[in-house]
């Protein structure tokens, strides 16, 4: 539940939990007040490079701010394609912490009623609906690829490896996180766990002491991912990132394309031509030139899923960080480029498999303007 706090002076505060989903509602309510007494609530990053304030006049004794937009708001230089594939554990871009005062007058200054903190999170959650449990992935090994997870010093990580539990068990070796909370938003990269040229089927990976969130309460508890080897080397791979701010990938065939060729603008050169005339075998009878952008659309498709998969797929058709994978660069690092998803309606059949198919808009291409 969310997490509450009462004033010596008899005002209480009740406010979300450590660790919150940046665009679920984020409500602070302070109750107990006098008619006469004016809120401030503040939300800003540990660093101070961003602040946000915000005031209120109570309505029979009460406040209640929505603090949402300013969590959003920590995010705007956020980089979330920049991720860092060379280590076995890495800082996922999509956390920031927020420190939120709630104060009120005191003479000619402020006094602080309630300070926290916020460990907020690049996404959503609805009710009935959970950070835990086990997630069912395809791991392509021939991409790169990473699982989101929680996890503070000490977090241990069991793997199976094709239903036999390995030997090892990794251990989170990162300091604890500093924020509302000590657990850290981690990618893991399980290429530098295992090598899975050695698996034949799946790895599996628990985290039984994880960070969960559902409806609205924080827990410790079991987040795992049953990885599923494929070796498939060429087709579109794709990176996105889902409601939940997880990051993930999957490798597409294209079974189409559509180019749009389309006038930017247009404009009269001021040519001195003779327009019935051929100058040095060139006929210009008029002076309108364009200013031509060239669109392409790829079709893309993934061949008789099961349910949890098309699931999983349709993430992405409501994703609006998707990334394309272009290759390696001279030092071995992936390369990566933004490509939209093109808006439309997915029908699910009651059928256990079925194709999904989904269309991505590559960035438009000019042509030359003179």
């Amino acid at each position: 539940m969310s997490r509450t706090f009462t004033h010596s002076s008899g005002v209480k505060i009740e406010y979300p939990n450590a660790t919150h989903f940046a665009f679920v509602p984020a409500i602070v309510q302070v109750s107990g007040l006098s008619s006469a007494d004016k809120l401030t609530l503040t939300v800003s990053e540990p660093s101070g490079s961003k602040m946000y304030r915000e005031e209120r006049e109570p309505n029979g004794g009460a406040v209640s701010f929505d603090m949402r937009r300013y969590l959003q708001l920590l995010f705007a230089d956020t980089q979330h394609s920049r991720l860092n594939y060379c280590s076995l554990f890495a800082q996922s871009p999509l956390e920031r912490t927020a420190q939120i005062n709630v104060t009120w007058p005191a003479g000619s200054s402020m006094q602080a009623i309630h300070t926290f903190d916020v460990d907020a999170i690049w996404g959503a959650i609805s009710a009935r609906e959970s950070s835990g449990g086990i997630l069912r992935r395809r791991w392509f090994v021939r991409y790169p690829f990473t699982v989101d997870l929680f996890a503070r010093s000490g977090t241990s990580f069991d793997i199976e490896v094709d239903g036999k539990r390995s030997d090892i068990v990794y251990y989170c070796h990162e300091a604890d996180a500093t924020g509302a909370t000590a657990y850290h938003r981690c990618l893991m990269n399980p290429a530098k766990a295992i090598d899975p040229a050695t698996v034949d089927r799946t790895v599996h990976i628990a985290v039984p002491h994880s960070l969960v969130l559902k409806n609205d309460e924080e827990a410790v508890g079991l987040v795992a991912y049953t990885l599923d080897i494929d070796r498939s080397a060429s087709g579109v791979y794709l990176r996105w990132i889902d409601r939940q701010g997880r990051y993930c990938y999957y490798l597409f065939r294209e079974v189409g394309s559509a180019t749009t060729v389309t006038a930017a603008s247009t404009w009269e050169r001021n040519e001195m031509v003779v327009p019935t005339a051929y100058v040095n075998g060139v006929n210009v009878e008029t002076p309108v030139r364009q200013s031509l952008a060239r669109k392409k659309t790829r079709s893309l498709g993934a061949k008789l899923v099961d349910s949890e998969t098309y699931d999983f797929l349709l993430t992405l058709a409501q994703s609006v960080v998707v990334d394309l994978f272009d290759g390696y660069d001279m030092r071995d690092e992936p390369l990566w480029h933004r490509v939209n998803v093109v808006p439309g309606s997915y029908e699910r059949t009651p059928k256990r498999y079925q194709d999904f198919m989904i269309s991505i808009e590559e960035p438009a291409q000019s042509a030359q303007t003179l």
